[in-house]
C-alpha cells in the first residue's frame, strides 16, 4: 500500500522534543494561528497528504518518499550518535548538515511562497508578450516553426482580453517544487559545511530547547549594521549571519563564519535567546516537551510557554 501522508518534518527529528524522547511519547504543540495548545505524538504533526508524491512515467509515485525515509533513518542514527557523544564531527556532522539543508527549504509554506513568486514572474512574461500585436504574432510564428499546433480561431484581441480579465489560474506542479528544492539543498550543504559549528547542551537550570515548523533559523548577527533593504534577506553564504538549529530539547547547533567550534554548556539566558529567535520564524506550530520552556517577550520580559500563549491570546 502506498503511503499518502508525508512528513516534511520527520518523526525521527521531532521525537527529540517530546516529553520522553521517542516517537510514541508526546509533544506539546502550540498552534499560534488558533491560539491553543494540545499534546500529540510526532506522527500527527509536520505532515500533509502527498507532499512528496511524484508523477512521472516510469517512476513510482512514492519513490521520493522512500528515498527520504532512508535518509531520515540515517539522520536518526546521526542524531542518536550526537546525543551520546556530543561531538559534532565526521559522518555525524555531514548527515546533520544535510538534514539542516533539507529542513531549510521544504515546507508547505515555502512552496506557497515560492509558487506565488513564480506566478508573478509568469504574469509579467505574459504582460511583455502581449505588449504589442507584432510581438505576440512573432512568438506564435516561432512556436509554429517549433512544431506546436496552434488554433487560428483565437485572435490577439481575444488573448489580450482573456489575460486582462484574469480568466485563468496558474498552477505550479509539485514536481517543479521538488526539483527546485533538491537543487537548493545541493547548493546549501557546502555552504553549511564551510561554517564553524558550536554545539550547545542544556542543564537542569537552562533548558529545554524548543522546535517549530520552521526549525532552521538563519539571521544576521548584527542586523542594525545591515542596510534596511537587506535585513529581511540573509543568505546561507553571506558573512555576518548565524544559522541556529535545535537538535533536540537538550542540544542545539549554532553555525557562523569565523565562529567558535566545540561543545559548550548553554546558560539559561542563551537558551531563552535562541528559543525566542526561533519563535519569530514560526509558520504555525511550536513543539516542546511541555509548556515549561522560556522565551523573551517583545518588551524584554521572560515568559514560560504557558505565559507566552496567554500573552498571544490577550
Amino acid at each position: 500500500m502506498t503511503a499518502r501522508h508525508h512528513h516534511y518534518l520527520s518523526q525521527c527529528y521531532l521525537k527529540g522534543f517530546t516529553d520522553k524522547g521517542n516517537k510514541k511519547s508526546k509533544l506539546t504543540v502550540i498552534d499560534v494561528s488558533e491560539l491553543k495548545y494540545f499534546k500529540t505524538t510526532p506522527r500527527n504533526v509536520g505532515g500533509i497528504r502527498d507532499f512528496n508524491k511524484v508523477e512521472f512515467d516510469g517512476i513510482e509515485v512514492d519513490a521520493l518518499e522512500k528515498d527520504l525515509a532512508n535518509f531520515e533513518g540515517q539522520a536518526a542514527t546521526a542524531i542518536k550518535r550526537l546525543r551520546e557523544s556530543q561531538a559534532f564531527e565526521g559522518e555525524t556532522r555531514d548527515t546533520i548538515l544535510n538534514l539542516i539543508a533539507l529542513l531549510s527549504v521544504r515546507s508547505p509554506q515555502m512552496r506557497e511562497h515560492f509558487g506565488n513568486y513564480q506566478k508573478q514572474i509568469l504574469e509579467q512574461m505574459l504582460d511583455l508578450s502581449l505588449a504589442t500585436e507584432e510581438r505576440w504574432e512573432s512568438q506564435m510564428d516561432q512556436m509554429r516553426k517549433d512544431g506546436h499546433k496552434l488554433s487560428d480561431d483565437i485572435t490577439y484581441e481575444d488573448i489580450k482580453e482573456f489575460h486582462g480579465k484574469k480568466q485563468y489560474q496558474i498552477n505550479i506542479r509539485r514536481e517543479f517544487h521538488i526539483a527546485m528544492e533538491l537543487k537548493m539543498i545541493k547548493n546549501i550543504v557546502p555552504v553549511l559545511g564551510s561554517r564553524d559549528w558550536a554545539l550547545f547542551r542544556v542543564n537542569a537550570e537552562s533548558g529545554p530547547f524548543i522546535c517549530n515548523d520552521n526549525p532552521v533559523h538563519l539571521a544576521w548577527i548584527d542586523p542594525e549594521s545591515v542596510p534596511p533593504f537587506f535585513r529581511q534577506s540573509p543568505g546561507f553564504g553571506l558573512g555576518g549571519t548565524r544559522v541556529y538549529f535545535p537538535i533536540s530539547k537538550e542540544l542545539a547547533l549554532v553555525g557562523e563564519f569565523d565562529g567558535k567550534e566545540g561543545t559548550f554548556d548553554a546558560s539559561r539566558d542563551l537558551v531563552t535567546v535562541l528559543n525566542s529567535g526561533l519563535l519569530t520564524r514560526t509558520y504555525k506550530q511550536i513543539y516542546a516537551p511541555s509548556l515549561n520552556f522560556e522565551m523573551f517577550w517583545k518588551d524584554g520580559s521572560r515568559l514560560t510557554g504557558a505565559e507566552f500563549l496567554k500573552a498571544l491570546r490577550a
